[in-house]
């Protein structure tokens, strides 16, 4: 039983190590995009079929009938050579050869007296190489030579009484089929790649059409002209995104609508409570409860703001720049001390009012914390980049996170005098999500805190 059980556990590390391998080698060989694994998935099996093919085609074919050919050449130069050997003077040999060249077309010659030198062997390519095969059987010592002509080849045979040389044309032992299949299979293959990638390009479009309009919906942007297409599956994705798109719009407007009941409910008592306060001039604590009736107000407008999230806005190009520098001087006509720098104009598709709102809201926290900030905006990497600093406390590393969170404060008496409601930095990053962009704190050059807003200009 031990035995089995540590077998076991081999094999599960054994699988554990091949999973982690292949998990690796997937990621950093093999492509990403869902349209270039579609080419890989049919590239990769065309590929290996041709290469079977071609590798069969090359030992069945090529091989079996260049072989073929080759001895029934070797046959005729033997024939040739028995002639030659046999009656070498006579004029009825020469007649004779005469005919068998006609007939079997291979012109030949005799050379009286002369040797072959054998050890000047010329190598020969694979082209003739059955033919060398065959020709060695016939029992002459032989010499081919086929970098004379690209048509010829020929053929030296040593006799008793000299040598003969025989000219034998490569298509007599050479069969043109073999180019002939190759461009025929190269092209097939290709006529099947092409017609799968359009076929793949297709498919594909109908998904990436399907992430773009996942995408603008997330940023805020309209996607009504969106319609499923493509494959059952992608269709049927395609509608379900439809149906949660219909589900949050309606959401999102029951939501808005419930809250300004609400507001309209909470304000008219608060409204009325203010006022006959105002008119108890001997109230003992009056002062206070205004104070609080005040803070409520804040508090509630501060929520609704939250919830209301600015989702009926319409997006529209604006120039972000020119955007900034209206925010920024409306804070310093409150007595905010802020620097501005922009190292280009950009045009973006935004929602002017939530992104004035998200910077001010930022500013804010500065202006409140801070004695001093500065906002800069760039342009690189296809988003819009901002980077608000100040030279106040900052925030702890640790509880960067948290600030995010509703209704969170770093001051937690939730005295108004000493930090707002603590919905500033939720709302901005509500809104700079709905963009499609992002938010980051970190530690500030100037000693305070750093907001690095990024936007995609796409």
């Amino acid at each position: 039983m031990q035995v089995f059980h540590i077998c076991w556990r081999i094999l599960s590390e054994i699988n554990h190590f091949l999973r982690f391998t292949w998990d690796k080698v997937r990621k950093k060989f093999l492509p990403q995009s869902l349209f270039a694994r579609f080419v890989l998935i049919i590239l990769i099996p065309l590929v290996v079929v041709q290469v079977i093919a071609f590798m069969m085609f090359y030992d069945y074919h090529w091989h079996l009938v260049g072989r073929r050919l080759a001895n029934d050449v070797a046959g005729d130069i033997r024939v040739i050579a028995e002639l030659y050997e046999a009656y070498p003077h006579t004029l009825q040999t020469k007649a004779t050869l005469e005919v068998v060249a006609s007939v079997l077309r291979l012109p030949s010659k005799f050379s009286r007296g002369r040797e072959l030198r054998l050890a000047d062997v010329p190598e020969n390519t694979p082209i003739v190489m059955p033919l060398v095969t065959a020709v060695k059987s016939l029992g002459y010592p032989f010499i081919i030579q086929e970098h004379l002509s690209d048509d010829y080849v020929l053929v030296f045979l040593q006799l008793e009484k000299g040598v003969v040389s025989v000219t034998v044309p490569k298509r007599r032992f050479f069969s043109s089929s073999t180019y002939a299949f190759v461009v025929w299979m190269i092209g097939v293959s290709v006529l099947v790649f092409w017609i799968s990638f359009l076929f793949m390009k297709n498919q594909v479009r109908s998904v990436t059409r399907l992430s773009v309009a996942a995408n603008r919906f997330g940023m805020g942007r309209p996607v009504d002209s969106f319609k499923p297409e493509g494959a059952t599956e992608v269709r049927r994705a395609g509608q379900a995104f439809m149906q949660m798109k219909e589900r949050l719009s309606r959401y999102l407007s029951e939501r808005t609508s419930m809250l300004a009941g609400v507001s309209h409910d909470l304000r008219t008592p608060l409204t009325r409570m203010k006022l006959q306060l105002s008119m108890m001039d001997d109230l003992e604590g009056r002062d206070d409860l205004l104070s609080d009736i005040d803070e409520m107000q804040r508090m509630l407008e501060g929520y609704l703001a939250f919830a209301r999230g600015e989702g009926e806005e319409k997006s529209c190009m604006k120039e972000v720049s020119e955007l900034l520098a209206s925010i920024v001087e409306k804070q310093r006509r409150l007595g905010q001390k802020i620097d501005f720098h922009a190292e280009q104009k950009q045009n973006m598709l935004l929602r002017p009012d939530a992104f004035s709102r998200a910077i001010s809201n930022v500013l804010n926290n500065a202006n409140r914390y801070a004695k001093s900030a500065c906002m800069t905006m760039s342009v690189r990497d296809g988003s819009v980049h901002i980077i608000v600093d100040d030279d106040g406390p900052g925030i702890p590393a640790e509880k960067h996170s948290d600030v995010f969170r509703a209704f969170y404060r770093l001051d937690e008496s939730r005295n108004t005098q000493t930090g707002g409601v603590g919905l500033g930095l939720t709302v901005t990053r509500d809104i700079v999500l709905s963009h499609g962009g992002d938010i980051q704190l970190e530690e500030s050059p100037m000693g305070g805190l750093r907001v690095h807003l990024q936007f995609p200009i796409d």
